[in-house]
């Protein structure tokens, strides 16, 4: 399977939501999910719909960044990174993220754009921009046959 890619107009957190909920229907473990955007476009609040809808209580779902990593159990464990905080590669590689890699579970990480380096090579890429004070436009990209395939059918289903 080709590369799949889209850009959608989130209107509001609803939409937001939407997404996620449409997402969580179709990963199929393992998944790494990569959230990127500046300060404030929703990385954060993504994942907490994300994982609402595997399963796990949304008030339980916090940003992990001066923790670093959250462990969460839903229909299967979710690791949710934050590499906002994180100064280099080694950093990345301390935090057993290679061995996590090999788990059937899914890997959210925020700020993955600054060590792409150490992103497996299948994974599937969330840019979340800023459009309005409400407004998100999500781009999104499957890099290889497993995450594209899980992008082809939440798209069919948004």
């Amino acid at each position: 399977m080709e590369k799949q890619s889209c850009s959608l107009m989130l209107s509001g957190l609803q939409a937001t939501k939407h997404l996620a909920g449409c997402l969580a229907k179709h990963i199929d473990p393992p998944l790494v999910i990569a959230l990127t955007g500046t300060l404030g476009t929703g990385k954060t609040q993504f994942s907490r719909y994300l994982a609402s809808a595997l399963g796990v209580p949304e008030m339980e779902v916090t940003s992990p960044t001066y923790v670093l990593l959250q462990r969460y159990q839903g229909r299967f464990p979710i690791y949710h990174f934050d590499f906002y905080r994180l100064e280099n590669e080694s950093q990345v590689w301390d935090l057993g993220i290679d061995e996590i890699f090999e788990q059937s579970c899914l890997v959210l990480i925020e700020w993955a754009d600054k060590f792409a380096s150490c992103l497996p090579p299948d994974c599937l890429h969330l840019r979340l921009c800023a459009s309005t004070a409400q407004d998100r436009t999500a781009e999104l990209m499957g890099s290889g046959p497993h995450s594209s395939a899980i992008l082809q059918a939440t798209l069919a289903n948004f």
